[in-house]
């Protein structure tokens, strides 16, 4: 009954209604229903130009979609559309939404746009762009030779929730292939040396220690910074890495 409910609501033209019902699927999905028979109406939710309306799409497409739903292509020009649009909240909203649900399709349209947002004045959309680039590059890595002198940019970003973003995703690319940031040695050292931010601390030392092996005079210029966060730091998860990295 309360489905039927649902799609009734559902084939109205109140964008009003239309949005409260798919706020209602988005409830039932948690309670473990299927609602991927709704995919149309969500994407036309999310296409809505009012944000509160359109914040219930992409919540709702965050929940449901992956990246073998169909309608997932029909919302390529959308989100462009919104990620290029004047109103920050859209775009973050865009932002947050694509990385639940970004195919290798739309990795490859929108990975521009998404650069773009790095150079934006807002350090909120800094923050979302730079997190989502790294679902980008999982899904199309031909993407990760043109962002990443952008990326490398915003490991020095004045914003400190975009540095360590930027920390977090190189970090993540990283595990796989350490020899390819070694390069970036001197920039994270300076940020270990300066930074008072725990969570990215530990980031940057367990980078060291994969990137140690690789360059051995590293090794010898990590003891002093090491030994100060040894001597000075009370948090025993900082205390853990700097210990773990100078044994290994």
């Amino acid at each position: 009954q309360c489905m039927d409910e649902i799609k009734s609501e559902l084939r109205q033209e109140n964008f009003a209604v239309k949005a409260n019902a798919v706020a209602k699927l988005s409830y039932l999905q948690m309670l473990g229903y299927d609602i991927s028979w709704a995919g149309f109406n969500i994407v036309e939710v999310m296409s809505s130009p009012k944000f509160t309306y359109k914040r219930i799409g992409y919540l709702a497409a965050s929940q449901c979609f992956h990246q073998d739903t169909e309608v997932v292509m029909l919302t390529t020009n959308m989100i462009r559309k919104d990620l290029n649009g004047q109103n920050m909240y859209d775009a973050g909203t865009a932002l947050t939404g694509l990385a639940c649900f970004i195919s290798p399709d739309l990795a490859r349209d929108l990975a521009n746009d998404t650069m773009m947002l790095l150079s934006s004045t807002k350090p909120y959309l800094r923050k979302k762009a730079v997190l989502l680039l790294y679902k980008v590059f999982l899904k199309f890595p031909e993407a990760l030779r043109p962002a990443f002198p952008r990326l490398k940019e915003k490991l020095e970003d004045p914003d400190p929730g975009v540095q360590s973003a930027a920390v977090n995703v190189i970090c993540e690319l990283a595990r796989k292939n350490p020899k390819n940031y070694l390069s970036l040695a001197p920039i994270f050292f300076k940020l270990m040396t300066s930074s008072t931010n725990n969570w990215m601390l530990i980031k940057i030392i367990k980078l060291f220690g994969a990137l140690t092996p690789l360059e051995p005079r590293l090794g010898k210029k990590l003891i002093e910074p090491l030994t100060n966060l040894i001597h000075s730091t009370s948090a025993m998860s900082l205390l853990y890495e700097c210990i773990n990295t100078v044994i290994a």
